[in-house]
């Protein structure tokens, strides 16, 4: 049996599977994110990492419960890019949570992308479009804005990286690890995959290794971040480490990947033609190549998937949660999120005239603006609830669509693969089909496409 933690934006995830990939168990806790100010959008890190614990603890009773043969061999991670969390020496927060839907960083990050300024040249070399998700940003503002804690962090750590050197410490000593496919030993408790850290805006993704260039402009050294491993690195709790925790001694726990990289692996998605696209709370559409492939206009994401492939596309920060925000603050609907959505079968594609653009959370791809605005076009007396939820369904999925044409001109698009959870909406998963005129997968096993994929990473880390 392996377990897949995927530590998402909205929910922390752990799936047991069996090893050939059938679900055993499955558990989630919901983050509670906290808005302080306009703009700003932070978790409290000991928050996210005590729901880590509770998943991994009710999953292996459940597991118990349902096998008694059932070995556990080995703890492998998924998470949501883009945030960052300060810690000190000890490893103590000394901020919250920074996620991807932070914007405090929007003013640096415009500055970067004006001519002339050093956007252009850091994307060529990080992959990452210039934008205020990013770690490169957070930073810089932590150092402009708070130039006392700047100096007291020890570490700068995504959240994958926070969980993990919390589940290793133990009043500070370094525990021993086993290196997989030449990646070395990590000489401390602070490890990051190049998956994740490539999406920091830090890494350079030619050279798998942290950006000179990018690390001078955030001011910060490469000792202040974790060491880069592969993602089939695989590290062993201390028993006495697993006992604090409530955990099996001696169990592997294997680094994994970005929620992207393996919502691709788990959908299948892995060959040229084919493409991913998930939309869960925000969407994204991706496809895997063997070399990094870099749009001049800066509009395509290039992050790692390992040391031999890359992951290309885009995100959008307008997901489901544009029908959440539709359901709950603008008609305040009593129906389930489910039934609220299947008011569109009502309408016919087009919504009778009722245009949507979806930028109710300002947008990265392909805009990459974070004052991006939304609206509804087209309003007329006859457009009723049902218009203004097929609209907004609509506007989401044409966005994506704005993304793949751009990223059809750099690889091919043949089949879609569908994963998060619009892929349970069969009218939604038909206008995908309709928008693109692809065909589209969904996964027919249930199972979270980004959870399977880290199962798939695990399978090989300890084959």
């Amino acid at each position: 049996m392996l377990i897949a933690l995927d530590i998402g934006t909205t929910n922390v995830k752990a799936v047991a599977f069996s090893d050939e990939g059938q679900v055993l168990a499955a558990a989630e806790r919901a983050n509670r994110t906290l808005t302080p100010q306009p703009g700003w959008s932070e978790q409290e890190p000991e928050a996210v990492f005590q729901n880590v614990l509770d998943v991994l603890h009710e999953v292996l009773n459940l597991s118990r419960l349902t096998s008694t043969s059932t070995t556990l061999r080995g703890i492998v991670f998924s998470s949501a890019m883009h945030g960052l969390v300060a810690v000190d020496a000890a490893g103590h927060p000394l901020t919250n949570f920074l996620l991807w839907s932070d914007l405090r960083a929007d003013v640096i990050a415009r500055e970067l992308r004006q001519p002339g300024g050093a956007g252009p040249e850091i994307y060529r070399r990080t992959g990452v479009p210039i934008h205020a998700m990013s770690p490169l940003t957070k930073i810089i503002w932590l150092r402009q804005n708070c130039p006392d804690l700047f100096r007291a962090a020890h570490k700068f750590l995504g959240i994958k990286e926070f969980v993990l050197a919390r589940l290793l410490m133990w009043d500070g000593t370094p525990v021993p690890s086993m290196p997989q496919d030449g990646t070395g030993v990590p000489s401390h408790n602070y490890i990051s995959d190049i998956s994740c850290a490539s999406a920091t805006g830090l890494m350079n993704i030619h050279k798998n290794e942290w950006d000179e260039a990018a690390l001078a402009l955030a001011g910060i050294s490469p000792e202040r971040l974790p060491t880069l491993v592969s993602p089939y690195q695989t590290v062993f709790l201390r028993e006495k480490n697993a006992l604090r925790w409530g955990l099996p001694p001696d169990v592997p726990l294997i680094v994994g990947a970005s929620d992207g990289a393996c919502a691709n692996l788990g959908s299948g998605a892995v060959l040229p033609g084919q493409v991913a696209v998930t939309i869960g709370t925000s969407a994204a559409i991706r496809t895997i190549t063997s070399e990094p492939v870099l749009d001049d206009q800066m509009r395509t994401f290039c992050y790692r998937v390992d040391a031999s492939r890359c992951i290309v596309g885009g995100a959008s920060n307008n997901g489901t949660n544009v029908l959440e925000w539709l359901r709950t603050a603008v008609f305040q609907s009593p129906l389930s999120a489910e039934n609220f959505a299947n008011q569109a079968l009502a309408v016919p594609a087009g919504a009778e005239g009722l245009r949507f653009l979806p930028y109710i959370h300002g947008e990265r791809a392909p805009l990459w603006d974070a004052q991006a605005r939304g609206s509804f076009v087209g309003l007329t007396a006859a457009h009723g609830q049902a218009h203004f939820v097929r609209a907004a369904m609509e506007g989401v999925l044409l966005n994506l669509k704005e993304i793949a044409d751009v990223l059809a001109a750099h690889c091919p698009i043949e089949t879609l693969y569908a994963g998060g959870g619009f892929s349970r909406n069969q009218l939604w998963v038909k206008m995908l089909a309709d928008i693109f005129q692809k065909p589209v997968r969904v996964e027919k096993s249930g199972a979270d496409v980004s959870a399977l994929g880290a199962w798939e990473i695990g399978k090989a880390a300890i084959r």
